[in-house]
């Protein structure tokens, strides 16, 4: 098969074609915010050009496309979603005002010391635009007042006429007996038909009226805007003559098809980033290191996540800009840190600093050519001489760079160009340092027992800089760095996933309702996925299913979600196949031990503390098949050329090596850059690289 991933960034779109012979071809194009799918097709076309074919061809040869994309989570930053109106039960219209300890989560540092400073999250909707419905349904799922119809079609007619693009449902107790948010989507229905209504029940059946009504109204406020975008996408695609199936990351892991992406946007919000981690596990997998530390460098921000025994960490209180969400995401850390940051002097501090403000695609770091005269990352890069270009097409305008960082950072400091661009690339790198400290070292993790690997359009650049006493065990650049979000996109399996939250209780005695709620979900998430594959892949018999298979690659998985009692924080493991039995629970109680001292350190579980269930989930998953490269050959490579660059103060002669011309094995000493046509690593002196089996860059200890 042909498999496409695409990944469109802040700053960057990036593709990656994975061919039938196990070739990889890669695209790079600027963003385009104002029509997203214009910097995709940009990015298409370059990776057909490097295959020596056309748009169209590359589309009708292609059996599955993986989009990661920022649609949805830059239209919640910016506040540019549908104006959603929000109907829950009549006396809890003020649920999102108070809101819970949100006034600090998320703060910046210097907000927090500053009590008078604290402030809730922003609201999502008008307050006018809030309705009580009544009605009332108690925790056992007993409807304690019926639902008055007449009121709710009246409560929706108002927000309809107050101009609402969409609406969010969140009735009390609806996870345990959603009849009457389910009648509400239809009185809705019949109002105003094609409406976009979300019910908190279907899309986050979790216990937690705050948590499901935050997640239901983030999903109503950027439905529109993705489900636009996506079904643009599809149709263009399928007009270039693309034949497969369509499918989009998920901020929890794995790819989904897009018709239900576009009934669940939400999932979408954080699916570049993850499909980056996934990778980043692939990687650590086929290399033998199952804990790895995933940096991902792009244009506009620095994110950090873990995998741990070759397992990808979850968020246990998942929030996008502070606001909790009661999905499954995958726990990654950011920081406005990216190649795109401005460079700025903090006038009370009189002290350089480096973003959280972007140039993004649009007009871009100086360099760029753009109409861009802030000084950021990326031109600090260009002065010091450690990258020239950007893609195949972006070539770098150093002049340009000089003179931004001169005039709004030397000139200011007292200081000459070459200093400036110095402290700029250290400070940036100290923040991705701190970073990845507090991502580790402050969750009780060791770095020494970790392999950072370093993606994102700028990682190479800078890895070797801020992973400088960190105390891992190596860092490892992919040669596909720039695009290894697509990658990631395109290598995940196909996942559709229900979950259900349950009042507490020790594993023990819940075995009965596990099972029953279990035997409730699974056809669900069967009949979702079924067909969904390239070719209706995952259609088949159920000769397979005590193996937790069914047909052509089809894999069932069951976790529980367990915590220790009174805990907030839950793991989820998986339930074996098979009746659920005492003996079952007994496992998941010594798993669950094993599990909770690996994550959060050793000697922390209580033997003695009884072990709750508190949730329950199945997941239908079918892989991808990825055709294997060729393993790399040949014989070591010179430089491809010499030019001068700035370490330390000191101007060098350094080597340029061509990444695709190295031979495995061959080691490489700093200073030295290895370019590819998307992205240059950077070796600082006194580091030494050696070349993998599959083309990528490993530094160790000692190297």
């Amino acid at each position: 098969m042909r498999l496409i991933g695409v990944d469109t960034g802040g700053t960057f779109t990036d593709v990656v074609v994975a061919e039938p012979d196990g070739r990889l071809a890669v695209g790079k194009a600027l963003s385009t915010p104002e029509r997203v799918e214009d910097g995709v097709f940009a990015a298409l076309e370059e990776a057909a050009g490097g295959l020596g074919q056309n748009l169209a061809e590359l589309l009708a040869g292609t059996d599955v496309l993986a989009h990661g994309t920022t649609v949805g989570l830059n239209a919640l930053l910016t506040g540019t979603g549908a104006r959603v109106g929000l109907l829950t039960t009549r006396g809890f219209e003020s649920t999102l005002a108070i809101a819970k300890s949100n006034k600090i989560h998320g703060l910046p540092g210097e907000d927090l010391r500053a009590p008078v400073r604290w402030a809730k999250p922003d609201l999502l909707v008008r307050p006018g635009d809030v309705a009580g419905i009544a009605e009332r349904i108690d925790a056992s799922g007993a409807v304690v007042e019926p639902l008055d119809e007449q009121q709710a079609r009246e409560a929706i007619a108002a927000l309809l006429g107050r101009g609402v693009q969409s609406l969010a449902v969140c009735l009390l107790w609806s996870p345990v007996n959603p009849v009457h948010e389910r009648r509400v989507r239809e009185l809705a229905a019949e109002l105003a038909p094609g409406l976009r209504v979300t019910a908190s029940s279907e899309l986050a059946s979790r216990i937690g009226e705050y948590e499901r009504m935050t997640t239901a109204v983030i999903d109503s406020c950027v439905a529109p805007l993705v489900s636009s975008y996506l079904e643009r996408l599809e149709d263009a695609l399928r007009a270039l003559g693309f034949r497969g199936a369509f499918l989009v990351m998920r901020m929890g892991g794995g790819v989904q098809p897009a018709a239900l992406a576009r009934r669940q946007p939400i999932q979408t919000l954080r699916s570049g980033p993850a499909g980056g981690i996934s990778a980043a596990q692939r990687l650590g997998a086929r290399d033998g290191f199952p804990n790895v530390i995933a940096t991902d460098v792009g244009g506009t921000s620095f994110d950090v996540g873990l995998v741990i025994a070759g397992e990808p960490q979850y968020a246990r209180r998942p929030t996008i800009n502070r606001l909790p969400v009661a999905t499954m995401a995958v726990d990654i850390e950011s920081i406005g840190t990216g190649g795109g940051s401005i460079a700025w002097i903090d006038e009370t501090l009189g002290s350089l600093r480096v973003g959280p403000q972007t140039a993004a695609a649009r007009p871009g770091p100086a360099c760029y050519g753009r109409g861009g005269t802030r000084p950021t990352l990326t031109d600090a890069a260009v002065v010091l001489g450690h990258v020239t270009r950007l893609g195949g097409a972006l070539r770098l305008d150093r002049a340009a760079a000089r003179a931004a960082i001169a005039s709004e950072i030397a000139g200011p400091l007292g200081i000459d160009v070459v200093a400036a661009a110095e402290g700029i690339v250290a400070v940036a790198c100290a923040q991705m340092r701190d970073l990845v400290r507090r991502s580790t070292i402050q969750r009780g993790h060791d770095p020494s027992e970790f392999v950072l690997v370093a993606y994102g359009g700028a990682g190479p650049q800078y890895a070797l800089r801020f992973a400088r006493d960190l105390g891992v065990q190596g860092v490892l650049i992919p040669q596909l760095a720039a695009g290894l979000s697509a990658f990631g996109a395109l290598a995940s399996q196909l996942r559709v996933r229900a979950d259900r939250d349950l009042r507490p209780v020790p594993v023990e005695q819940a075995v009965a309702s596990l099972g029953r709620i279990l035997a409730e979900l699974e056809p669900g998430v069967r009949d979702q996925l079924r067909g969904a594959g390239p070719g209706g892949a995952s259609q088949g018999g159920a000769g397979q299913e005590e193996a937790g298979q069914e047909g052509a690659g089809l894999e069932i998985r069951r976790t529980a979600g367990l915590r220790f009692y009174r805990q907030i924080h839950r793991l989820d493991l998986e339930i074996p196949g098979g009746p659920l039995t005492a003996a079952v629970a007994e496992d998941l109680v010594r798993r669950f031990h094993a599990r909770y001292e690996l994550v959060v350190g050793a000697g922390t579980a209580p033997a003695g503390t009884p072990v709750e269930a508190v949730g329950v989930a199945v997941e239908a998953m079918l892989a991808t098949a990825i055709p294997a490269a060729p393993p790399r050959g040949g014989t070591p490579a010179g430089p491809a050329g010499y030019s001068r660059a700035f370490f330390d103060g000191a101007e060098r002669e350094c080597p340029r090596y061509a990444w695709a011309a190295l031979a495995a094995g061959q080691r490489i000493d700093g200073p030295a850059f290895v370019e590819s046509p998307t992205t240059t690593a950077v070796l600082p002196p006194g580091q030494q690289a050696e070349v993998t089996a599959a083309g990528d860059l490993l530094v160790t200890k000692g190297n």
